[in-house]
């Protein structure tokens, strides 16, 4: 096992044993956030059939040529529906937004430019301009031909996509499966939501959050369990069938800090132990017949640092995600205190200036009352080797998932 990595070394090591979850079929109204599994080929084109994209009147070009004119009335094309029938030469057909184009026509003569006359008395439509031909048609296939992939494999599905499928003719989607996560929540000292406190106590944090963290981040939790600190309470605690174990607190080096010997004991095998990071110093990671294994602090901050630095990436690479949790440059807005030493994340608040540059300023003291979990919109990534983070400077920014984007 080794100890005090770096950051990057520490999240390299975790992203080397994801493996991703097995694909899926879900209906369109149960996609919404998933990741796609494969690629998606239209197998319709969209639009299907040539279209008007005006209310007007399919003619042919060179009958328009001479404009203003009056041309004859006969039969209609309307959405929903087939044309009436071919369009005769010399004639104009009304036609809806949408509607299919009548054989024989090649122009749409918008209504702006018409004026009929009573059509008790004269079938004419008065044009006063020429349309171009191909104008105002939308062509079959042109904004998605048969085989086209408009959805590559590893995109989350949005409602746009959804749009997208169900406009291929698609009423269902390949997914990857959603990563089943066990929570293990550990300590005496915890009481779970509702339960009373007893002498010395305190609420149960870690896991309504860590919870509520790992859906936004696309995975689901299969069970949360808690355990005492007595001794081979963790290991009971731990085992159940899940793609990945997430344990909080015990893994410091005090009298009651079991993670790391109760899950050696069970056969975990640890890959690394600390991180040279504040918030979020002694976390563990290992694997475990071969799901990975994620030890956060106890410390809510700390656990929640964790989860969004090493927890979130885990998850993205898990389902396979084109673009998973990677950091994105942004400007300080003012100084920030650093840690020499240690890799600092400092909740910060994003907005953008005038030229439209992300701009961090600091979310107020990082501390590590649950409080702070409350602040920020993302975490700015201070390297190690700063004594202080001066304003202007360009570091990684990582906006927390239920972050909107700024």
């Amino acid at each position: 096992m080794r100890l005090d990595l770096s950051v990057p070394d520490a999240l390299g090591a975790v992203l080397a044993t994801a493996r991703q979850t097995e694909p899926e079929t879900v209906p369109l109204a149960d996609a919404l956030g998933r990741t796609l599994a494969e690629r998606v080929l239209a197998p319709e084109a969209i639009p299907p059939f040539d279209t008007s994209a005006m209310d007007g009147y399919a003619v042919r070009a060179e009958d328009c040529a001479h404009a203003p004119l009056a041309l004859p009335v006969a039969g209609s094309s309307m959405a929903g529906a087939a044309p009436s029938g071919p369009l005769a030469p010399g004639t104009a057909m009304p036609i809806a937004t949408g509607a299919p184009l009548p054989s024989g026509a090649d122009a749409i003569v918008p209504v702006e430019w018409t004026e009929r006359a009573d059509a008790s008395q004269d079938e004419r439509v008065q044009i006063s301009r020429a349309p171009e031909a191909g104008r105002y048609i939308r062509r079959a296939g042109s904004a998605l031909a048969v085989g086209d992939a408009p959805l590559a494999s590893g995109v989350a599905v949005t409602p746009a996509a959804i749009g997208m499928l169900a406009a291929m003719g698609l009423g269902s989607v390949r997914v990857r499966q959603r990563p089943r996560v066990r929570l293990v929540v550990t300590g005496d000292e915890v009481a779970g939501p509702g339960a009373p406190l007893a002498p010395g106590q305190i609420r149960d944090i870690n896991g309504p959050a860590l919870a509520a963290q790992i859906d936004a981040a696309g995975a689901e939790v299969c069970e949360i369990v808690q355990a005492d600190d007595a001794s081979g309470s963790v290991a009971q605690a731990a085992r159940g069938d899940a793609d990945l174990l997430l344990l909080t607190g015990g893994v410091s080096v005090g009298p009651r800090d079991r993670v790391l010997a109760d899950l050696s004991a069970s056969g975990v095998v640890w890959h690394f132990w600390r991180v040279r990071q504040r918030p979020g110093k002694p976390l563990l990671f290992g694997t475990w017949d071969g799901v990975p294994v994620l030890a956060l602090p106890g410390n809510p901050v700390s656990a929640s640092v964790g989860f969004e630095v090493y927890g979130r990436p885990l998850i993205a690479a898990m389902l396979g995600r084109a673009s998973g949790a990677e950091p994105i440059n942004a400007r300080l807005g003012e100084d920030l205190a650093t840690a020499r030493g240690l890799h600092t994340f400092a909740r910060v608040f994003a907005r953008r200036d005038s030229c439209g540059q992300l701009v961090l300023t600091s979310a107020g003291p990082q501390g590590s009352h649950v409080y702070r979990t409350l602040l920020g919109d993302g975490l700015a990534h201070l390297p190690a080797d700063w004594d202080l983070a001066p304003e202007g400077s360009v570091v990684p920014y990582s906006p927390f998932a239920w972050t909107p984007t700024c």
